[in-house]
């Protein structure tokens, strides 16, 4: 499964719409969360169509972004933004082709950002809804950059936004943040990174206009978490939780926040046990507004090669989701305040599925988005679960 957002199909990027949550979508026992059916614009037997990230107003203005594809190869991806208006999932226009569109962000009704970058990685883009209809902007590229990519973006007012990703140069993978003023996108010069020849970010959160978090990771004899703050002023790197013991390759690829003092991110670690055998782990870690911790997370039955944390959403102190894909399947996780907690799903594909991304709609209310693969396996459905017990 590729975890990316790409282009979706011009033609048919109409007005496919799919009717709200049904008895027929209805959560199983032991679960809060229930499958609501959202568009495909593709299909056939090698067709993807995928919602990668997802960022909501309200509980009837909620955005989806991902790609959609007719065949194996990425070069026919096209970006595929859908939005939910409180009874239907439906596909709006967006984009050129052969856009990976890996984040969204709305903080108004008529203030939206899109953003991702070629299949090749010579070009970056942002979608922007102006409250009608999404059109592309163009995000600059560094002037030595041979390949980038964006992949987190925050809106926070028509005048300020910032995108995350990395690029690479002749001999370094680098940071890369972007700004948005109003008028146009910038590359944010000097960005701090750890001393190390790959540093990427994957997502972006903000407090405020001076509080913003944006995370990743930096690689030295394997992964390890790379955190980054803005103060208003300048962006500085910040030292990350200590692991546990047997504990490696930790970093996150999420991040939310509730306030100053209580931001979260998630993301994946490895753990090598008595017998020497590696295996992947979901990864937590705590801001309290003086330091990073680990908190410790739900750990698989069966140990898995296969287990993240790729999205996460904080509604309150005692109200976090985390959404993954581990071996057999999407699954997620609940904080109440004490602990994190296994969360049941309904039933989903038999054939695999994923949950990419995950969001606030409401004081008690959430969705979360991904891909569902179809009986064969080769193709990929669009998957949108909501719940009202946040």
């Amino acid at each position: 499964m590729r975890r990316s957002i790409l282009p979706a199909a011009a033609a048919i990027v109409a007005a496919a719409a799919i009717a709200a949550p049904s008895a027929a979508n209805a959560a199983g026992a032991g679960t809060v969360w229930s499958v609501v059916q959202s568009p495909n614009v593709t299909s056939g037997t090698f067709a993807h169509n995928e919602l990668v990230s997802v960022s909501a107003l309200s509980d009837t203005d909620v955005w989806a972004a991902g790609f959609s594809n007719t065949s194996t190869s990425g070069h026919n991806d096209r970006p595929l933004i859908e939005h939910w208006n409180g009874t239907t999932w439906t596909v709006t226009p967006a984009g050129t082709a052969n856009i990976m569109l890996r984040g969204i962000s709305a903080d108004a009704a008529n203030d939206a950002w899109a953003v991702g970058e070629s299949f090749d990685g010579r070009a970056l883009l942002a979608e922007h809804w102006n409250g009608t209809a999404w059109s592309g902007v163009a995000l600059p590229v560094p002037a030595d950059s041979l390949r980038a990519s964006i992949q987190g973006v925050t809106a926070l007012s028509p005048t300020n936004a910032w995108a995350v990703g990395w690029y690479s140069n002749n001999s370094l993978n680098l940071p890369l943040i972007e700004h948005w003023d109003g008028t146009a996108w910038s590359v944010v010069p000097n960005v701090p990174r750890q001393v190390s020849e790959s540093n990427f970010l994957h997502a972006i959160t903000a407090v405020s206009a001076d509080d913003i978090w944006a995370v990743g990771e930096y690689f030295q004899g394997g992964s390890a978490t790379l955190l980054l703050h803005w103060n208003g002023t300048a962006w500085s790197v910040v030292k990350p939780a200590q692991l546990g013991t047997g504990e490696g390759n930790a970093f996150p690829v999420a991040v939310s926040a509730v306030a100053s003092d209580d931001v979260w991110a998630t993301g994946r670690r490895t753990r090598t046990g008595d017998d020497g055998v590696t295996n992947a782990e979901p990864y937590a870690i705590h801001w309290n507004g003086t330091q990073w911790t680990e908190v410790a997370t739900p750990l698989p039955a069966t140990p898995s090669a296969a287990f993240d944390f790729t999205g996460v959403a904080a509604v309150s102190a005692n109200d976090v989701w985390t959404v993954g894909i581990d071996g057999s399947g999407a699954f997620a996780e609940h904080w109440d305040g004490t602990a994190w907690t296994r969360a049941g799903l309904p039933a989903l594909s038999t054939a695999g599925s994923a949950l990419f991304g995950v969001a606030t709609s409401g004081p008690s209310s959430l969705w979360a988005v991904g891909e569902s693969n179809p009986k064969n396996g080769l193709s990929t459905q669009t998957l949108t679960l909501h719940t009202t017990r946040g």
